[in-house]
């Protein structure tokens, strides 16, 4: 008989072993479902699959940025007007040289920043007394950027459709952020600002809080104000440079 034997006392099943991950059904996951797809990501991180699609899809923005835009025309916009000619014909064709370059070395430039911002992010959250490991914050990063790889794509196909794009205008090309009703060249702090609020942008910030709270083992709440105040302080350097950049030009002009 063991009608008298407590049922809490008996040893539970065996629990099923997690699935091995599959990176594409978590790809979609980051769309559809990012909360349980955050959630399988801390407890399994992957890296080489999802980082190589997202490198395979920078190759091809990065191509598509390096042959389509105009990086000399900028940069003779930003000549001061009594710049001898051959001053500014040398500014520009060191200008479409490095920008060309830095296209073309964008995996390259993306895996870096990749790499820093799970870093950062990952000591922060330690700091506050988080949990994790770089596995899972580099891995949660990776995935978070995403949204990222679609805007890049959606640019993709934009600049293959135009030719002689301006690189004053890449800021603005997919129209995913409100500065586009600004004049850069009238208003370069307000329209740098403005760009910080591109909707993939505060996807990835969104995603990131998510991803960070899953593997952190924090509240969504902490997480989003550990990360949006990390975001903050980008974005307010990012102005300083910026303004430093309008101040360098004004001393140049006068």
């Amino acid at each position: 008989m063991t009608a008298g034997v407590d049922a809490s006392s008996q040893p539970l099943p065996p629990t099923a072993a997690e699935p091995k991950p599959n990176p594409w059904q978590r790809i979609a996951g980051v769309f559809f479902s990012p909360n349980e797809t955050f959630q399988s990501i801390a407890r399994r991180p992957d890296i080489i699959v999802p980082l190589l699609i997202l490198l395979l899809c920078s190759v091809v923005t990065g191509i598509a940025v390096g042959t389509r835009v105009d990086f000399a025309a900028a940069a003779m916009e930003n000549m001061p007007p009594d710049a001898p000619a051959d001053r500014a014909e040398a500014g520009a064709k060191m200008a479409q040289t490095f920008g060309r370059i830095f296209a073309f070395s964008s995996p390259v430039l993306v895996l870096i920043g990749l790499t820093i911002i799970a870093g950062v992010l990952l000591i922060a959250f330690r700091i506050m007394g988080g949990e994790g490991n770089y596995k899972q914050a580099f891995s949660g990063n990776v995935y978070a950027s995403f949204p990222s790889v679609l805007k890049g794509l959606i640019m993709a196909v934009v600049l293959f459709a135009r030719s002689g794009v301006g690189a004053q205008e890449m800021d603005i090309l997919v129209r995913s952020n409100p500065a586009f009703f600004v004049e850069q060249k009238v208003h370069p702090i307000l329209f740098s600002f403005l760009t910080s609020l591109d909707i993939f942008t505060i996807w990835y910030v969104i995603l990131l809080v998510i991803g960070f709270a899953a593997i952190s083992r924090f509240p969504k709440a902490k997480a989003a104000a550990i990360i949006i105040t990390l975001w903050v302080i980008a974005v307010v350097i990012k102005l300083g440079f910026v303004g430093l950049g309008v101040m360098m030009r004004s001393k140049a002009g006068a």
